[in-house]
């Protein structure tokens, strides 16, 4: 029953933690939007998929290899602290030697200079990076929640102020790196690990194991999401870029503070329980369920409102945002799904799999982005568009495989909420185009009725057309953080 607890409360808590980090990154983009223009977007974007992927190296994956293993010691973390901290001085040597490189590559001469400075991150990561492993296997969400929300509020602050004092773009680099180093003591102090030099060759084998494939499948993960990035800051231009980087990003938002949330929970806890696969497979469909019900109409509502949301909160120079952020929204929608089923493979120790599955992902990617931005922006996300439902299904058929669950359960899980987001699409959509445009009301205004309008629909559907319990499935999930003693039982498929 304990561990019932800490996944309902890790859920909570991580879900809470990433919708307050969200709202401080959403005003601090908002503000910063306003200040900056697209172009600086654009270039923060390239400089962030170089970057990116060296980050990847930086652990070798043995951050989640501590998740993963039932049994850690102290000489597991001190060899993994080790091997990270030599592993970022050696990238941050690495990424000051190819910054001329990607700066002659894209033509813009300043990313040579935000690259260097970037650097600056690999030599600080590794000494926070155990300490976020050994609170996420301890299920300590809570406080990994607020760190997360002090360091959002730390980064978006300095950054605004640097903005107000005319730093242009790197307002956007300095922030984050003088929230990093702020952020070290607390992470030690909350994790009440002191780090220690120490390395041992079983240790490193023990976790490498585990962890080599996960790497792999990270950087072609990784390949395979931000190589959109780097064909249109290549062919499209930067400011192209900024434009697609704030409608991707406001796409992922549902899936951070939902899908990812949870997930970082499921990940620890299915590991704990890995053998018992019906207990896995029952709470797997209570979470899809969930998942859905909240994802769904979250990206349907974006879809219908974009332009009136861009026009509102970010300006007129921003429009050019409105038609791929749409478009996105379809994406968004199946990959909220499509990203629990990699916590179910890697629960169950299969890295090898997820290594497959992830050059698979990255060729049918790479070779939709290349084929689509020959039609420009609009064409590559189109493709994009066709590319995830193969990734979607071929990944999720091999993680039912694992927990010997059927498809067809699968697609009745996501049915409530598929249906329901359908027929509020229908009604919002309606009314906008045939009722409040005809009016020419202001943008601010169509929010204001559409969104309260859309949720009052979504739920009355919901209650009315599908009453055996899924809102009350969550109310419930959300009433046990409050009351543990509440808990649905086994036989409705929760972790006891």
């Amino acid at each position: 029953m304990e561990l019932n607890k800490q996944v309902i409360s890790g859920s909570f808590w991580s879900a809470a933690s990433n919708i307050g980090a969200q709202a401080v990154n959403f005003a601090v983009t908002i503000i910063l939007a306003r200040l900056l223009i697209p172009e600086d977007f654009g270039v923060i974007a390239i400089s962030s998929v170089i970057v990116g992927v060296i980050t990847l190296f930086q652990d070798l994956g043995m951050g989640s290899a501590i998740i993963q293993k039932k049994e850690i010691d102290e000489d597991h973390l001190a060899t993994s602290f080790s091997v990270s901290v030599v592993t970022g001085l050696v990238i941050a040597a690495l990424v000051i030697g190819i910054s001329p490189i990607v700066a002659s590559f894209y033509g813009k001469s300043i990313l040579k200079s935000i690259i260097m400075v970037y650097s600056i991150g690999f030599v600080l990561s590794p000494l926070v990076s155990i300490h976020n492993s050994i609170l996420t296997k301890n299920l300590e969400f809570k406080k990994i929640g607020i760190l997360n929300v002090l360091n959002q509020v730390l980064s978006g602050g300095i950054s605004v102020i640097l903005a107000l004092t005319n730093f242009g773009v790197w307002s956007l680099v300095l922030g984050k790196l003088v929230a990093q180093s702020m952020m070290i003591p607390v992470y030690w102090k909350t994790a009440k690990w002191i780090p220690k030099f120490r390395f041992r060759k079983s240790c490193f084998q023990d976790l490498f194991s585990f962890s080599s494939s996960l790497l792999g499948f990270n950087i072609l993960n990784y390949f395979s999401r931000n190589f959109d990035n780097l064909v249109v800051g290549k062919y499209l231009g930067a400011t192209t870029l900024g434009y697609y980087s704030v409608a991707y990003n406001l796409m992922l938002k549902p899936l951070e503070l939902i899908s990812w949330s949870v997930g970082r929970v499921l990940f620890p806890a299915f590991s704990r329980i890995q053998d018992e696969k019906e207990r896995i497979r029952a709470t797997y469909l209570k979470i899809l369920r969930a998942i859905s019900i909240v994802t769904f109409p979250m990206m349907t509502g974006l879809m219908i409102v974009a332009r009136e949301f861009i026009l509102t909160f970010y300006g007129g120079r921003w429009e050019p945002v409105v038609v791929p952020l749409q478009l996105l929204c379809i994406v968004g929608a199946l990959q909220s799904i499509g990203t629990t089923g990699g916590v179910i493979i890697l629960s169950q120790g299969r890295s090898d799999l997820i290594l497959k599955l992830g050059l698979f992902n990255a060729v049918v990617m790479l070779s939709a982005f290349l084929i689509g931005v020959r039609w420009g922006l609009i064409g590559l996300i189109v493709a994009y568009m066709a590319a995830s439902v193969p990734v979607l299904f071929i990944g999720q058929y091999f993680a039912n495989r694992l927990i010997d669950m059927n498809i067809r359960a699968f697609f009745e899980s996501l049915l409530p909420a598929f249906v329901c987001s359908a027929c509020m699409a229908a009604v919002l959509g309606g009314t906008k185009y045939f009722g409040l445009n005809a009016i020419h009301i202001s943008s601010l205004l169509v929010l204001t009725i559409l969104v309260p309008g859309g949720m009052a629909i979504y739920f009355a559907l919901l209650t009315k057309y599908f009453p055996s319990g899924e809102l009350r499935e969550i109310s419930s999930i959300i009433a046990s953080k409050i009351n543990p003693d509440s808990l649905i039982s086994n036989k409705e498929g929760m972790i006891p």
